[in-house]
């Protein structure tokens, strides 16, 4: 099994919640839609509070704002700027 460690305080990480949205929207701009969302497991470190998201699958480029909504309804969304 892969056991996963903090990069500041060395402590392992616990996995916090399995399926949350990494999500960009178009230049940083929620109305705009999403440009790439990802899935991946949240992980985190009990002692400093570091979360990284992990295990990221597929890309999925593009989404509709009007079908953005429907998709994401039933996970944690977790917004990525740039």
């Amino acid at each position: 099994m892969i056991r996963f460690t903090c990069a500041n305080c060395h402590k392992e990480l616990t996995c916090l919640k399995n399926e949350v949205a990494l999500v960009h929207y178009m230049n940083n701009d929620k109305s705009r839609g999403i440009d790439v969302l990802r899935f991946g497991d949240l992980w985190g470190c009990e002692k400093c509070g570091c979360r990284v998201v992990l295990g990221l699958g597929n890309q999925i480029f593009g989404i509709d704002i009007e079908k953005q909504g429907e998709i994401l309804k039933n996970h944690e969304v977790i917004e990525v700027k740039i």
